[in-house]
């Protein structure tokens, strides 16, 4: 038994040596260098996505891509909720209580002087073609982008009815994608006007219109069509306001505590 016993350890040795991990690498492999400090970073992500970055397909500006920070804008509420401050238009189109939000202060908050980009340029040479000074070129921005923002009364102080053309014309090529942007566009392109004495084919554009949203006095609605000499053509309160006045270009249309209309084609 001694001599056998001697006789298998040599064996049991040799087969352990043939079965252990070799440390030398394989041959016609390589082995992979230590990773340094700046490759074990975490991975890098994809561009993001987040409201105020994308583009749309055409590779045009996206809703809200206005720069986040360079604009400050403190939203009251319809009802008991806190003021809120955002930092871009995104956020505050993306807010919760962006439907039962009264209106939005803006406030530039970027480096000073001011200097507007290529887009706010552009939008203050549409809301002012006469050209303005940078500091009335700051307020002339500010009130573009308040337009963009929203606004629950559209014929109150502040509202789309008391805002120059130029100002709404140059919100609604700024901000198409805002949640107000189609009723930005109606006022900007007169689809959509308030009381007032309006010239058709200047501040209302011809065709059939409608009282859309009755005002609050709209018991005591009057209107009328006046042709260029002065000639009324057609007049009545609220019940004819419910079906579609004539506009024709030229024809003077006035309103009188009714309210919103707005042009049915």
């Amino acid at each position: 038994m001694r001599r056998y016993f001697l006789m298998a350890m040599p064996m049991v040795m040799l087969l352990v040596a043939c079965t252990a991990p070799s440390s030398q690498p394989t041959a016609g492999t390589s082995t992979p260098a230590p990773s340094s400090s700046s490759a074990s970073a975490a991975p890098s992500h994809s561009p993001s996505s987040a409201p105020g970055s994308s583009e749309t397909g055409d590779g045009g500006p996206s809703a809200g891509d206005d720069e986040p920070g360079r604009f400050s804008y403190r939203c009251t509420s319809l009802d008991a909720s806190p003021e809120v401050q955002l930092s871009s238009l995104a956020e505050v189109w993306a807010a919760s209580n962006y439907t039962r939000m009264d209106s939005c202060e803006v406030t530039y908050a970027g480096n000073e002087p001011f200097v507007p980009t290529a887009r706010e340029a552009e939008a203050i040479t549409m809301a002012a073609p006469q050209g303005v000074v940078a500091e009335d070129g700051l307020a002339t921005m500010q009130d573009v982008l308040r337009l963009c923002t929203r606004i629950s009364d559209e014929t109150g102080p502040g509202g789309f009815e008391e805002a120059s053309h130029g100002t709404l014309l140059a919100a609604a090529a700024l901000c198409p994608d805002a949640p107000q942007g189609k009723i930005i566009a109606a006022w900007a392109e007169g689809t959509r006007v308030g009381d007032g004495n309006h010239v058709v084919g200047e501040t209302v554009a011809p065709g059939g219109v409608q009282l859309l949203k009755p005002g609050a006095e709209a018991s005591e609605c009057t209107w009328s069509v006046a042709a260029p000499d002065g000639s009324v053509v057609d007049s009545g309160g609220v019940p004819e306001a419910g079906k579609n006045v004539e506009l024709e270009a030229g024809q003077n249309f006035s309103s009188d505590k009714c309210g919103i209309w707005g042009k049915m084609y």
